[in-house]
């Protein structure tokens, strides 16, 4: 089976990062065909935590009008990819490979893998919650000013590049390094001046 080669096309341009000393914690994308929570829940469960630390599918709430109401739900950021933590790529790559269903560490060329970009993975961690979800943060509009007032992205104004309203989402620049790289998070402006 040839692993999944990832380019910055991939995923909206997430950086990756270089090859990793082996100790390192790093976040590893894996390529996971459909059922991506239930292939995490048999990683945490086969995989010896000292290879595995975490397995999560990183998500997003998403806001959205369903029979004349506004519902909240979440849904996965990347489908058909999950994250992996680990310190020893290439001994979890190898426990991988004797799985009977189908869980490839991405490479970000033929031959290494390519754990996600620090900066990157530093942003995630900070907004995302304890279940691997990105809440909806509030803002205000003011004389053309944004004002973060609650939510992930709170003091983060300078990273909001585009805001979709009728969308309840925006889009933040996650990381400058290797040409730019912005996410879709969901945002709500209730008020506008």
């Amino acid at each position: 089976m040839k692993a999944a080669t990832l380019d910055r096309a991939t995923l909206g341009g997430m950086p990756i990062g270089r090859r990793t000393p082996r100790g390192k914690r790093r976040w590893y994308l894996v390529h996971v065909p459909g059922r991506e929570q239930a292939t995490c829940d048999k990683l945490k469960r086969i995989i010896p935590r000292t290879l595995l630390e975490d397995a999560f599918v990183l998500r997003r709430e998403r806001i959205r009008k369903r029979h004349g109401e506004w519902i909240t739900d979440t849904i996965p950021m990347y489908e058909g990819y999950i994250f992996v933590v680990t310190r020893d790529v290439n001994a979890l790559d190898k426990e991988l490979k004797k799985l009977s269903f189908p869980a490839q560490i991405c490479k970000g060329d033929s031959r290494f893998y390519a754990p996600l970009a620090e900066e990157a993975q530093a942003w995630y961690e900070q907004v995302m919650d304890a279940s691997h979800t990105i809440r909806k943060s509030t803002a205000v509009i003011i004389d053309g000013v944004l004002h973060i007032q609650d939510g992930p992205l709170v003091g983060q104004e300078n990273r909001v590049t585009n805001i979709k309203r009728r969308l309840s989402l925006c889009e933040v620049a996650v990381a400058d390094g290797g040409g730019g790289f912005s996410e879709t998070v969901p945002f709500v402006i209730p008020f506008k001046s």
